[in-house]
């Protein structure tokens, strides 16, 4: 793993929330397209996926609702698809990028 939350998601913080994310590890289903998507290993034990988060720029503005004034939410149906920096994990609110060879 490496830092890698990019300068453009830490300037656009000034005028965007930037909000990350739990994978969906009581959805099997889903948590294996975000796994696929995320190009992670799909048998990553779920304690570990429990550390990580994803960056809200992994997702577009359809995946979202807003509830609330200050609330945003991922829909039910959302992977992460959208890629502007390479692929972002968080873990314990520290933006990482996995490492691939």
């Amino acid at each position: 793993w490496t830092p890698c939350c990019s300068e453009q998601s830490q300037r656009s913080l000034a005028w965007t929330l930037v909000t990350f994310h739990v994978f969906p590890t009581s959805e099997p289903a889903r948590l294996k397209l975000w796994l696929i998507a995320l190009r992670l290993d799909i048998n990553t034990p779920i304690n570990v996926l429990k550390l990580l988060r994803v960056c809200s720029d992994n997702f577009s503005p359809d995946d979202f609702t807003y509830p609330g004034e200050d609330h945003v939410r991922l829909k039910l149906s959302a992977v992460p698809m959208v890629f502007p920096h390479p692929t972002e994990v968080c873990e314990q609110d520290l933006c990482m990028c996995p490492f691939y060879l």
